[in-house]
C-alpha cells in the first residue's frame, strides 16, 4: 500500500511538472512577436502536449495552470477536447493593422478495443487551409477541420450530448426502404477570429467514425433555419468592434413556460436603409435574440427568431449585466496572458 502511495505520487508530481513545463512554453509562444519563432515554439508546446496526453495518469489531470488552451470533456467522459490558437500581427504598433489567426486542437480519446483493453488516441486537429464557401453544408473531420476555439457551455461544465436520426442509404429493409439511423453527437460552440475586421462565432456537431476510431467527423444536418433544407453547423459573423454574445439560456415560450436554448444576438447592419449589407465588418447585435432550441422527437436543432428571455432564470439578461459579463472575459483572458485580437492587448476575445 505504501508503495503505491509513493508511485501515485511520484506520478502526481510528474505531471505537475509537466504542466509547468507547458505553461511557460505557452507563454513564451505569447511574447514571441516573429511569425515563424510562434511557430516553432507551438510546434514544441505541441509534441510535449501529445506525449503528456498519451500517458495513462494524464486522462484525469484537469491543467488547471494551462490558461490559454480551451479543455473540454463530455458528461461520458470519453474523451477531451484541447483548443487553442496563436495569433500574428505583422505591425504590431498598427491599432487596426493587418491579424492573422492559426487554430490548432487535440482530441485524446479513451476508447475500448474489441479485444476489450482501453486506449488512448491522441487525434490532432489539422485546419483547413482556408474557410471555403458553403462551409455550413459540409462534413468535416480531424484532417479537414474548421479551425477555432471551443467555449464551455455557461452554468455546465461538460459538453452535452444529443441523439438524431437520419435516413442512411446503406441501410435498407429486405424490401428496399431506407431505414433511419440513430447517431450520438456532441454539441460545441466555438469562436474563430478571423481577420482585423470580422470575428465569427459558430455551432456545430461531434462525433466519432464507427469505423475509424482515429476520425473525429465535424458537422451534422440537424440545424434548420429552413424547414426542408438543414445545414451542418449555423456560423455567424459580425464585426471585429461589436461584441456578440451566443450561449444557452432559459427562453420564455409561454406565460408559465420556459425553454433552454442556444441564444445569440441578432445581428444586424447599422445601414440598413441603405441596403448595404456586403460590408459584413459592419454587422453587430440591434438589441434583440435569436434561438436554436433542441427538437428531441428528430434531434434537430430548429430556429426561433426575436426570443424573449426568461429573466427569472437567467442571471444576466439586461444590456447593463452583459457589458458587465463581457468586460469580466476580457480582464479574465488578459490576466491569462491570452493575445485579444483587434485593439492590441484590450480588446475582446469570446471566451464565454
Amino acid at each position: 500500500m505504501l508503495l503505491m502511495s509513493l508511485w501515485m505520487t511520484s506520478r502526481g508530481q510528474h505531471m505537475a511538472a509537466t504542466e509547468a513545463r507547458l505553461v511557460q512554453m505557452s507563454r513564451n509562444i505569447l511574447g514571441q512577436t516573429d511569425l515563424e519563432a510562434k511557430k516553432q515554439e507551438n510546434r514544441e508546446f505541441t509534441r510535449l502536449l501529445m506525449e503528456t496526453l498519451r500517458r495513462p495518469e494524464s486522462y484525469d489531470y484537469p491543467f488547471d495552470s494551462l490558461n490559454t488552451v480551451s479543455i473540454l470533456r463530455p458528461a461520458d467522459n470519453s474523451f477531451r477536447l484541447f483548443t487553442w490558437h496563436i495569433a500574428d500581427r505583422p505591425d504590431p504598433d498598427a491599432r487596426y493593422g493587418e491579424e492573422n489567426f492559426y487554430y490548432f486542437g487535440l482530441v485524446q480519446r479513451r476508447y475500448i478495443t474489441r479485444q476489450g483493453r482501453e486506449e488512448l488516441i491522441i487525434i490532432p486537429l489539422i485546419e483547413m487551409p482556408a474557410i471555403t464557401q458553403g462551409i455550413e453544408n459540409m462534413v468535416l473531420d480531424n484532417n479537414n477541420w474548421l479551425g477555432g476555439q471551443y467555449y464551455p457551455i455557461k452554468n455546465q461544465t461538460t459538453i452535452p450530448a444529443y441523439t438524431f436520426k437520419y435516413a442512411d442509404p446503406r441501410n435498407r429493409t429486405a424490401s428496399g426502404e431506407i431505414k433511419r439511423t440513430r447517431q450520438t453527437y456532441y454539441l460545441l460552440l466555438g469562436w474563430n477570429g478571423m481577420d482585423n475586421t470580422r470575428n465569427m462565432k459558430f455551432v456545430e456537431t461531434m462525433s466519432f467514425d464507427p469505423k475509424d476510431s482515429s476520425r473525429v467527423i465535424f458537422g451534422a444536418n440537424v440545424f434548420y433555419f429552413d424547414p426542408n433544407i438543414p445545414k451542418y453547423r449555423a456560423l455567424y459573423t459580425y464585426s471585429e468592434y461589436a461584441p456578440f454574445t451566443m450561449n444557452f439560456a432559459w427562453v420564455k415560450t409561454g406565460p408559465l413556460t420556459k425553454r433552454r436554448m442556444i441564444v445569440y444576438d441578432h445581428l444586424a447592419n447599422p445601414r440598413q436603409s441603405e441596403r448595404k449589407f456586403t460590408e459584413i465588418w459592419e454587422m453587430g447585435p440591434d438589441g434583440s435574440y435569436d434561438a436554436l432550441g433542441f427538437n428531441r422527437w428528430d434531434g434537430s436543432f430548429q430556429w426561433y427568431k426575436n426570443v424573449q428571455l426568461a429573466e427569472k432564470y437567467n442571471s444576466r439578461v439586461n444590456q447593463k449585466a452583459l457589458e458587465a459579463q463581457r468586460a469580466e472575459e476580457l480582464k479574465k483572458m488578459q490576466a491569462a496572458g491570452i493575445q485579444v485580437p483587434g485593439i492590441q492587448q484590450d480588446k475582446e476575445e469570446p471566451q464565454e
